[in-house]
């Protein structure tokens, strides 16, 4: 707040009336602060007039003059009064009107506040339930990644199996062989006897017929199985790599939802310091109008002081200013 020539000459009369003299760094130690160039101005106009109040108090004035001035200042001093408290009224009622917004204000603050901390509570609600829903699809994931693991160690083993399998094959149709090569060398050793042998001939041809047959369906049976696990295998890759992709986009939304959540938090943190900043400030508005106030109270009680020093009988005129 700015200084005013009033407030100055005060503060000089004051330090005058308590005997020292009113020098620039007294006065603006006494106002607590000021500018030097305004408390030099202002003082140089109360000088001018303390020297003109010295001159006019060296006039001697007739009896019934200075009695009309004691009543014309008795009079001037009512009158300083009543628009003292005038002013002071109006100035209560204006502290009155100013508390009441400023109530209003650290009210509207404080809702504000309020609603601040509630919409931060619940973003920390939502970034908890997103850190618990990635916490589940990285489980997922690492679930599937288990099942897929242990699909590729069954189709392993399957794979393992159905080799024995075809080795097993294999070594029977080496054994048909060696049987027809042997049956065929007892034709070739009973060619001399066919009548005798023939039809064991015949019986041995059949059983190598059967043989290869058997040897052939099961081979044929087994490569069909192997292509059937070879698809399922790729079939399985297939959707495991799908299934990868799916959680790892999932996992990139949630971490962009958890990202979104935080800026929101930490905007919604410097509303609520915005909120407490203006909250604050109006405190210290109801504090400083307080303050004048009591400036106002003092400044009747000084002139009402005054006024009881005027109505006592006897004192000069200097003396009564």
């Amino acid at each position: 707040m700015a200084l005013t020539i009033d407030q100055i000459h005060a503060v000089a009369d004051q330090i005058a009336a308590n005997g020292e003299k009113p020098t620039l760094a007294a006065v603006r130690k006494a106002l607590g602060g000021g500018s030097f160039t305004t408390i030099s101005e202002a003082m140089q106009s109360w000088r001018d007039q303390q020297n003109e109040e010295h001159a006019l108090a060296e006039v001697q004035v007739p009896d019934a003059l200075a009695e009309r001035v004691q009543q014309l200042q008795a009079a001037a001093w009512q009158l300083a009064i009543e628009e003292a408290e005038r002013r002071l009224a109006a100035e209560r009622d204006a502290l009155h009107d100013a508390q009441e917004a400023a109530a209003a204000q650290v009210a509207e603050a404080r809702e504000a506040v309020a609603t601040l901390e509630a919409e931060a509570e619940e973003r920390d609600r939502e970034l908890t339930t997103l850190r618990h829903q990635l916490g589940d699809a990285e489980a997922i994931a690492k679930q599937a990644l288990a099942a897929q693991q242990q699909a590729e160690q069954q189709r392993e083993a399957e794979v393992a199996r159905l080799g024995e399998r075809i080795e097993g094959l294999e070594a029977r149709l080496a054994d048909a062989v060696e049987a027809r090569k042997a049956a065929e060398a007892r034709e070739a050793a009973a060619a001399q006897d066919a009548k005798t042998t023939g039809q064991r001939l015949e019986e041995v041809r059949h059983e190598l017929g059967n043989a290869q047959r058997d040897a052939a369906t099961a081979k044929a049976r087994a490569d069909e199985r192997a292509q059937a696990l070879a698809a399922e295998q790729e079939a399985r890759q297939q959707d495991a790599q799908a299934h990868r992709q799916a959680l790892v986009e999932q996992r990139d939304e949630y971490r962009e939802r958890l990202a979104a959540m935080e800026k929101q938090l930490q905007t919604a943190q410097e509303r609520a310091q915005t909120a407490e900043t203006a909250r604050t400030q109006a405190d210290l508005q109801v504090v400083l109008l307080s303050q004048r106030v009591e400036d106002q109270e003092a400044e009747k009680a000084d002139l009402q002081r005054q006024e009881r020093d005027e109505e006592q009988p006897g004192l000069p005129i200097d003396e009564a200013k």
